[in-house]
């Protein structure tokens, strides 16, 4: 229902309160009160009656309306004090791996470098973009939280294998003086659930990555159980932990970034109100347990909805040999930035397949309608002239059979959706690597 703005509430209650004075008016009390003294006095009542009638009604009308504008004030100057600390946390979590990847890159060119040392340059590049894209991943996911675009998509996720997987990964990121232990809670042919598997894996391994980044010596464990048709998650460790007093704030969005906070957990202060805002999404929760200097017990829950049993598929890329065996392919890649164009040909160096290029919509169309030989396109969706979208709509109508790729820095959920209903064969966001560009070519092809 929509709601009576301020100052019409004003103007009625005036109005209602004249119609009763004149109701009331002094001509009605003369006709049933005769006698001067006494209807002087009712008069005088009527008066003060209805002027303090009128000032309460008011004062509180006006007074809810000043604390709700004051409150609203106050969340806003709040929101825009966390937001401001998060932007300087975000600068400060961009120009930090920047300057890893720029200095030890500007290092590479040094012609007397030792192999050894080039490697670790490398991994330190690596590792530091590795950091960039979490930090801009983060950014794109709590855009979708706070817009409400966020969307469950739900699919087959065998519990055990993701469990075995995240062991995996952290184990050796560990600290030497650390031990990594997990329990699952159901058989194999019971762990395969019906959820949103990428979102599980983010609030798991994102509660597992604190744990390993701030635990220097000691256990971390974690784990699962069934609990009346729910799965209970932990991640238990031994690290610095939080003082109580922000336990309840760790989970809000941008309250991270303020530097009481940043003492106990670094990053852009996005984290575990992600987790937060999955688990919202999939009907679970989360929760924490913790102590400083003693630890923490991360705590979530999610249904526990069963699939049928099934064989789980390998999650693998394919092979290069599997593409050394389609010779002759020829690929078109549509890309207008020549540095995307040229790692996309790299990635394909060695793979018999030719490989063309176009470097807007409108030639990628031209291209496809002479050159008939050609079985794929990976097609980029943002270029000038003529977009990827309009370019496959056109490139259908010349070529119906032909498979076309997208492969685009728009990576949200939404942005494939729509990307597989205009008639893409697949979808691939950058940055990718050299495993998934070949497995989507060879699926297509």
């Amino acid at each position: 229902m929509k709601k009576i703005r301020l100052e019409y509430k004003f103007t009625a209650i005036y109005l209602i309160m004249g119609f009763l004075w004149i109701l009331f008016s002094d001509s009605f009390l003369n006709s049933i009160i005769s006698e001067q003294d006494y209807l002087t006095r009712v008069q005088t009542y009527k008066g003060w009656f209805y002027v303090s009638v009128t000032a309460l009604l008011f004062y509180f009308y006006l007074r809810r309306h000043l604390v709700r504008q004051r409150q609203a004030e106050k969340k806003a100057i709040e929101s825009d004090r966390l937001k401001t600390a998060f932007l300087q946390n975000i600068s400060h979590e961009i120009r930090t791996p920047m300057n890893g990847i720029i200095g030890f890159t500007s290092l590479l060119h040094d012609d007397g470098l030792e192999e050894d040392l080039k490697k670790q340059y490398l991994e330190i590049i690596t590792s530091s973009s590795n950091r960039l894209l979490d930090v801009v991943n983060e950014m794109l996911d709590i855009s979708l939280i706070e817009t409400g675009n966020l969307r469950i998509n739900t699919h087959e996720l065998d519990i055990n294998r993701m469990m075995d997987e995240s062991y995996g990964s952290f184990l050796p990121q560990l600290n030497p003086k650390v031990t990594l232990s997990c329990s699952k809670g159901l058989d194999n042919n019971q762990s395969i659930i019906v959820t949103d598997g990428v979102k599980v894996r983010q609030v798991l391994n994102n509660l597992l990555s604190n744990s390993v980044k701030f635990t220097e010596k000691g256990e971390i464990k974690f784990g699962y159980s069934l609990n009346n048709n729910h799965l209970d998650f932990f991640v238990e460790d031994t690290g610095i932990g939080i003082p109580k007093e922000y336990h309840d704030k760790i989970f809000d969005r941008f309250r991270k970034a303020e530097i009481e906070l940043t003492k106990f957990y670094d990053g852009v202060g996005l984290g575990l109100s992600i987790c937060k805002g999955n688990l919202e999404l999939l009907n679970g929760n989360i929760s924490v347990d913790s102590e400083f200097g003693k630890g923490s017990v991360f705590r979530f829950s999610i249904p526990y909805v069963r699939a049928g049993q099934k064989e789980s598929k390998n999650a693998g890329g394919p092979e290069q040999s599997t593409l050394k065996a389609l010779p002759g392919l020829v690929i078109l890649v549509a890309e207008d930035e020549m540095t995307n164009f040229r790692y996309i040909k790299e990635l394909l160096e060695g793979t018999d397949i030719e490989i063309l290029h176009a470097s807007n919509g409108r030639s990628a169309v031209e291209i496809c309608e002479s050159r008939h030989d050609i079985g794929l396109v990976l097609m980029d969706i943002k270029m000038p002239v003529m977009d990827g979208y309009e370019a496959t709509l056109k490139i259908h109508i010349l070529r119906p059979g032909l498979p076309v790729i997208a492969q685009t820095a728009y990576a949200m959920p939404e942005e494939r959706e729509k990307a597989l209903k205009a008639g893409f064969a697949g979808y691939i966001s950058k940055p990718f690597k050299k495993d998934q560009l070949l497995g989507i070519i060879s699926k297509n092809v």
